[in-house]
């Protein structure tokens, strides 16, 4: 779970190169193939960035759509459509977006990437979409470990802590520290979840609009998504925040092929067995670069590296990372 970013040093002439080209790639990629409405499914999703998109996935034609419904950088409608190839793990590769990958779970998550001018560059930025989004309060009630990325300006920072929902659509976060009984050591932050329909909820903070949630309910663990458009000074930022309902990390959880996707546009498939990591790839170059992870550190539920990040591999088969230089991983396990 070392930071994506710290080894890619092993690849740095080929990862060069591979920018080289993909900087020249347009957003969506090449023309779609044809879709038959029967094998689509769209997914309600957040960019990394701070946007939401719906992203619909064919995977009997090999076929992507998408089109941005909110953001921060003046792309709301924004469209984008190409193809997919398939690779032997299961995953696929978006056209446009060669070093790219788009892993769809059972559960009904997405990990994928799209690559637009987000600011003042384009940049490929990961997505995590939902199928199915829950629509019931009751149902996102837990308490939950999460990792969060935002912008304010031209700063951008990641961070982790836990937050809490309750039935009655009220939320409790506490930044870098753990609710324990309901508790938090420091001044906690709160609000209210109000539904808009269709599985998203607006997160209200003192009164301000700051984002918009989804999340979903698979095999007795929560996952909570939320698109952050925070721009008042002191403020969440904009970016996104991805939560974990809070369990004991154990091997069953985290041994396994992931593949994730970090905000400075790198992938990397990585192979964890107990406390070990294994890259095998980064941006799909072969890689032996390995590493180690602390589980259930600084608490329950997260895990250290030796590099300084943070992470959550939840139950879910959701990962996610912050760096120790303020960057961060999303990215699911395959098998």
């Amino acid at each position: 779970m070392s930071s994506i970013a710290t080894h890619r040093r092993v690849r740095a002439a080929f990862t060069a190169l591979v920018f080289a080209l993909t900087l020249t790639a347009c957003g969506g990629g090449g023309g779609a193939a044809g879709t038959n409405p029967a094998t689509t499914t769209t997914y309600s999703s957040v960019a990394m960035a701070g946007e939401l998109i719906d992203y619909s996935i064919d995977t009997t034609n090999l076929a992507y759509t998408y089109t941005i419904t909110e953001s921060q950088f003046g792309l709301t409608g924004k469209t984008g459509s190409g193809t997919l190839t398939r690779n032997a793990d299961g995953s696929y590769t978006p056209s446009g977006v060669p070093n790219a990958r788009v892993v769809v779970l059972p559960n009904g998550m997405l990990i994928g990437a799209v690559r637009e001018q987000f600011g003042a560059s384009v940049i490929t930025v990961p997505i995590i979409g939902l199928s199915n989004p829950v629509s019931s309060a009751s149902a996102l009630a837990a308490t939950y470990n999460y990792v969060t990325r935002g912008c304010l300006g031209i700063v951008c920072a990641s961070a982790h802590g836990t937050f809490a929902v309750g039935a009655d659509s009220t939320w409790t976060s506490c930044p870098n520290n753990n609710l324990i009984g309901g508790s938090c050591p420091v001044t906690p932050n709160s609000g209210t979840l109000t539904s808009l329909g269709n599985g998203r909820w607006r997160v209200m903070h003192n009164g301000t609009d700051i984002g918009t949630a989804i999340g979903f309910s698979s095999a007795g663990q929560n996952v909570l998504i939320v698109d952050l458009k925070d721009r008042r000074a002191g403020g969440f930022g904009i970016g996104a925040i991805v939560g974990a309902q809070q369990t004991t990390m154990t091997t069953a959880q985290t041994d396994g092929t992931w593949i994730a996707g970090s905000t400075a546009g790198h992938w990397a498939v990585f192979t964890a067995t107990g406390t070990s990591i294994a890259f095998n790839s980064i941006d799909g170059v072969p890689s032996s670069a390995t590493t180690s992870f602390s589980p259930n550190v600084p608490w329950t539920g997260l895990a250290t590296t030796p590099a300084g990040g943070v992470a959550i591999l939840a139950g879910a088969g959701v990962y996610v990372l912050e760096t120790a230089g303020g960057q961060a991983e999303i990215g699911v396990k395959i098998h």
